[in-house]
């Protein structure tokens, strides 16, 4: 059963009227668009950049450059736009374009060649990569910067006070020394002292404490380093550093990078320093009773020869070596210290040479009357026994 012709003349009406309010639609939205292509090459060559990437900056409109360098951006709007062009290797490029309403424009891009900068790495002893791996924590020093701007005579005064967790005591006597502690003391009758690395070899550097509260007794070796040959100082100060560099570094590593050799012309440093030593310290006087007993000689009193009535005491007497100049074992001693440095080349050899002389005296002595008594039986006296601490 048909229907009426006029009721399938209105249907059809009815369904032609949206196919037509949308295909008007679609031919306005396509007039208010516009069309970007073009060919994006190297500069000087003319070789297409394939996979280069086009952005329309502003909107989610982009395009990848085929094999031939071309490239193009359909459905955009109406309006002023910047189109930027990137690809790896090549300076990215940026240029205005005013699109119109059904408009196809043209936009050439020449690319210019570029050195790729990486992020900057800084290479250390301990490694970055491990530095994360192990969760080691690092103290560094600028030694050189250090050294330039404070006074330092050795390495322990670079290292004191510089970085958090690190305490240096000097030694208790002449060239003795200093007591190195990372974090604290570890154990009460092993070693606790740091092991130390100088350009990836390690050395021996025991100060000879045993003490948890002064520094040793027997010389650093690590204060024979010059404090102007060295660069940079890494402290590691975690317990894994002992995964990176054994056992013996639960209580810390001190990693020394020394100065190398630097292009140019060539360059020589000098240094010279001198100094007076002397003890100033307050050394107390022994006090002792003189008296006389009944036959009127004169001796020295003891508390149980008074009670006793053995002396009458009449006076007091101070003495103290120390204060007598023919007795006191404390002279003044004297510091010495020069050395020289040179260091040029060229891009393929490069050199660094320094040399230093360190001279200590200290302000112990032989005193001077037994000195003197010495000389008066014909006996050679020692340096060593002269002066004990000649360093």
């Amino acid at each position: 059963m048909g229907l009426p012709r006029t009721v399938a003349r209105r249907l059809l009406a009815w369904c032609a009227l949206p196919l037509g309010v949308l295909a008007a639609s679609a031919a306005s939205a396509q007039a208010q668009q516009g069309t970007i292509t073009g060919r994006i090459t190297a500069e000087g060559s003319g070789e297409p950049l394939q996979e280069s990437r086009v952005v329309l900056v502003g909107t989610s409109l982009f395009a990848t450059a085929a094999q031939d360098g071309r490239y193009t951006i359909r459905n955009v709007p109406i309006g002023g736009y910047t189109v930027r062009v990137l690809r790896v290797g090549y300076e990215e490029q940026k240029k205005p374009v005013q699109v119109a309403a059904g408009e196809s424009l043209t936009l050439d891009f020449a690319m210019s060649p570029v050195v790729v900068k990486l992020t900057e790495v800084v290479t250390t002893a301990t490694g970055e990569q491990r530095r994360v791996e192990q969760g080691t924590t690092i103290g560094n020093i600028d030694a050189a910067t250090v050294v330039m701007t404070s006074p330092v005579s050795n390495l322990q005064d670079i290292l004191a006070a510089r970085t958090p967790g690190v305490q240096v005591t000097g030694g208790s006597q002449t060239g003795g020394g200093a007591r190195v502690r990372i974090r604290g003391n570890n154990s009460l009758s092993l070693s606790n002292d740091p092991i130390y690395i100088i350009d990836g070899i390690r050395m021996t550097s025991n100060s000879g404490s045993s003490n948890l509260f002064t520094g040793g007794t027997q010389p650093n070796r690590a204060d024979d380093i010059n404090p102007d040959e060295i660069e940079t100082i890494e402290i590691v100060k975690g317990p894994s550093a002992a995964t990176l560099y054994g056992t013996d570094a639960a209580n810390g590593v001190i990693v020394i990078t020394t100065k190398k050799g630097r292009a140019g012309a060539t360059r020589w440093n000098g240094w010279a320093e001198g100094g007076v030593l002397t003890d100033n310290s307050s050394y107390p006087w022994n006090y002792t009773i003189a008296g006389h007993t009944a036959t009127a000689t004169y001796r020295e009193c003891s508390m149980p020869v008074v009670v006793s009535g053995v002396c009458t005491p009449d006076s007091l007497r101070q003495y103290s070596p120390f204060h007598d100049p023919s007795a006191t074992p404390i002279g003044t001693g004297y510091r010495s210290k020069f050395g020289a440095n040179v260091q040029g080349g060229s891009e393929t050899l490069r050199y660094f040479v320094s040399g230093e002389r360190e001279d200590e005296m200290s302000v112990l002595k032989l005193p001077t009357f037994e000195r003197q008594r010495l000389d008066s039986v014909g006996t050679t006296i020692p340096d060593n026994v002269s002066r004990p601490n000649d360093q």
